[in-house]
């Protein structure tokens, strides 16, 4: 009965190893893609960026508020 339980016990360490190797890599997965985006939005944020003067901004807020 000894056996079967440590049996147990290792089939339990070699299940959690395999959740935490693929926790990292998923967890690597995720910094590459927030990386990819952070860059996107680098590369797109100066091109839609358009100054708004501050009385733009205001009276667009109003129109949007009153509709």
């Amino acid at each position: 009965m000894a056996a079967n339980g440590e049996m147990q016990m290792n089939a339990q360490a070699t299940k959690l190893e395999g959740a935490e190797n693929d926790l990292k890599q998923l967890m690597a997965d995720v910094t590459r893609a927030m990386e990819k985006a952070q860059e996107a939005v680098a590369r797109i944020a100066p091109k839609a960026a358009t100054p708004i003067t501050e009385a733009e901004s205001m009276s667009s807020s109003r129109q949007n508020s009153s509709s």
